[in-house]
């Protein structure tokens, strides 16, 4: 009986067709890249947020008139005081607060004569943290654990708490206090002032 050369065919392919070992270095899926890259792409909540207010870093100060007590360390007017200071100084002032308080937030920013940032209900919680720590200072009515006090502390961001003050600081103190704290930070540069003007009594009769 003649041999099969088919067989004998069949068991040399069997042979060179073995399956290699697996790679140590496993071909990555070709889609991941490209998903990164897409991810890398698209700004967080904190850069749309910067980017639609016109936040800028190097002259950036957060006013936070919000209280965790019955009775706030300071007014809304004092508040805007300081704050007009700053801003004719050429530092930008972005007023935040959280939710449940918008008439002190609103406060402040209607008892001011210069422009401001309204960021109040404008920023997430997740976003809170990286506004502070970017930030060259913030003024605060308290530092309880809650507070943006805490970030601040742990941002490494200057600070100060009006209810560390005697109730009757005057805004010119915390602002001439504020100055220094500015003055101390290397990356704190101020811009040109905006004042809106505001028509004297003369003026509008």
């Amino acid at each position: 009986m003649r041999a099969n050369p088919l067989s004998a065919l069949s068991d040399d392919l069997a042979n060179t067709l073995v399956p290699d070992a697996p790679s140590a270095f496993p071909c990555p899926d070709p889609a991941a890249p490209a998903a990164d890259s897409a991810r890398a792409a698209q700004p967080d909540a904190y850069d749309e947020l910067a980017a639609f207010h016109g936040i800028e870093r190097e002259r950036l100060v957060l006013i936070h008139p919000g209280s965790h007590h019955a009775a706030p360390a300071w007014p809304a007017e004092r508040y805007a005081d300081v704050a007009d200071q700053l801003a004719a100084d050429g530092w930008q002032i972005a007023i935040v607060g959280d939710a449940p308080d918008p008439e002190r937030t609103a406060g402040v920013l209607g008892a001011m004569q210069t422009a401001a940032l309204f960021l109040a209900g404008a920023v997430t919680p997740d976003t809170l943290p990286r506004l502070i720590a970017n930030a060259r200072l913030l003024v605060s009515d308290d530092a309880e654990a809650t507070s943006p006090v805490a970030t601040a502390r742990a941002a490494g961001t200057p600070h100060i708490v009006l209810e560390e003050h005697p109730r009757d600081t005057g805004s010119d103190a915390i602002a001439a206090r504020a100055r220094a704290a500015l003055s101390n930070t290397g990356d704190a540069h101020p811009g040109e002032p905006f004042t809106l003007h505001m028509p004297a009594a003369h003026e509008s009769a």
